[in-house]
């Protein structure tokens, strides 16, 4: 349950529950419902009253503050039947940021984050100020945390969590309710670039029924440049679940191997670096960027660690830069234009000779909304990648969607063909 009146306006995204569930599901839980309620205490005790019927667990995030719409506390207090009562160890946590202010009002709106419901395990914060509680209706647990994102992580992390990996480990087997009871689910992320949700769909069609007789899900969410293939196994226990996510992804990785750059929580920088790992050796990087104005090496160096093979850029977006610091022949540039073949090849080739490095990456195109070259549409993009010796790649693309989908797909695509360059030649 997430609560609050700005999540049902719409005004900021639940990330929360996202959040939640997906480690929920790491931990071989299932969470079979999602609500979000305003800031109303009645919504919020009939909205209790629904998910306890319905489930073990119980995990609500938000409304745990000092100000007057911050009301979990009471409503949960109010479905138990119980009162609201101050746990005075908490009053430090609830004061940490009150500084020189003596108003009086102000102490006792803080101090409201000291009462839990009579009878509730209190959770002390870390982050912030808004202290959580265990709660029990029952046999069903309810976990109460803030909703501020940071606050509710580390106390979902260091506190919830591990309270309910305990309860599972004490019940053997976590009964859940419903048609899944006795189950253990896994999950298995695959990240994959330069296919299209279609194309993906027909290539894995033939492995759906085989996934399905095994108990296994895949579902597939397309965003451009980027689609996740997601595997959901349910068994009786985690080896066999592992056992079936890796039979199904086997299958997957055979008929589009080269566009699956990452597994699990990942970007494609990640994928960069296991591919420099794998093969062993020192390899250093650079760009060469005029469509994506930075956004590769952006990708790249979003990894950590990245600094100890990618050299540098040059982000040479008009002309003159591409040829007073790219040195790229102005009369190639005036007979070709920059949205050219022949001006990505230079563009790779003369930022590998300025950086002495091993690999460069070079991207021109058209971004939109508008064309500056005659005779050449919105989306037309050239990368190239420039390699030890002769090596060379030479792409022409045509890419659709806004500014910032065109621009993504080119980074997406040159850097996984960069990993399949590094991979496939050393």
């Amino acid at each position: 349950m997430s609560i609050g009146t700005e999540i049902n306006l719409g005004l900021i995204l639940n990330t929360n529950s996202k959040y939640i569930a997906e480690v929920l599901t790491d931990m071989g839980l299932e969470c079979n419902y999602m609500l979000t309620v305003r800031d109303n205490e009645e919504d919020i005790i009939k909205s209790l009253q629904i998910c306890t019927d319905l489930s073990d667990i119980v995990i609500i995030s938000g409304g745990l503050g000092p100000t007057d719409d911050d009301l979990t506390r009471s409503a949960v207090a109010g479905f138990l039947g119980a009162g609201l009562v101050r746990d005075k160890k908490l009053d430090s946590s609830s004061l940490k940021f009150l500084k020189y202010v003596k108003n009086e009002k102000i102490i006792e709106n803080l101090l409201r984050q000291s009462y839990i419901p009579e009878g509730s395990i209190p959770i002390t914060p870390r982050v912030g100020s808004a202290s959580g509680f265990i709660a029990r209706k029952g046999q069903v647990y309810i976990f109460s945390i803030p909703g501020v994102p940071r606050e509710m992580t580390d106390m979902f992390e260091k506190d919830v969590a591990p309270f309910i990996s305990k309860i599972a480990a004490e019940k053997q087997t976590f009964y859940l309710t419903g048609d899944l009871s006795r189950q253990v689910i896994k999950k298995s992320v695959l990240l994959s670039t330069d296919i299209s949700e279609s194309q993906l769909e027909f290539s894995i069609k033939e492995i759906k029924p085989f996934a399905q007789s095994m108990g296994v899900d895949i579902g597939v969410t397309a965003n451009p440049g980027l689609i996740k293939i997601m595997l959901i196994a349910r068994s009786e226990n985690t080896a066999s679940c592992k056992k079936k996510l890796r039979k199904v992804e086997d299958r997957i990785r055979a008929v589009i191997g080269e566009h699956i750059y990452w597994k699990g929580q990942g970007a494609i920088g990640d994928g960069i670096k296991k591919a420099i790992k794998k093969c062993g050796k020192n390899i250093s990087i650079c760009t060469a960027e005029s469509i994506t104005g930075g956004l590769i090496s952006s990708l790249i160096t979003d990894t950590a660690g990245s600094s100890d093979y990618f050299c540098g850029s040059i982000i040479s977006y008009n002309d003159d830069i591409k040829s007073k610091l790219l040195r790229v022949n102005r009369n190639l540039i005036a007979d070709k234009g920059s949205v050219s073949r022949e001006v990505c090849i230079a563009m790779a080739e003369n930022v590998k000779k300025i950086f002495n490095s091993d690999y460069a990456v070079s991207a021109t195109g058209i971004a939109g909304p508008t064309t500056p070259e005659k005779g050449k549409r919105v989306g037309l993009v050239f990368t190239c990648i420039a390699g030890p010796g002769n090596f060379e790649e030479i792409y022409e693309k045509k890419f659709i969607g806004t500014r910032a989908d065109i621009k993504f797909r080119t980074a997406q695509f040159i850097l996984n063909r960069l990993r399949l360059a590094i991979l496939n030649n050393h």
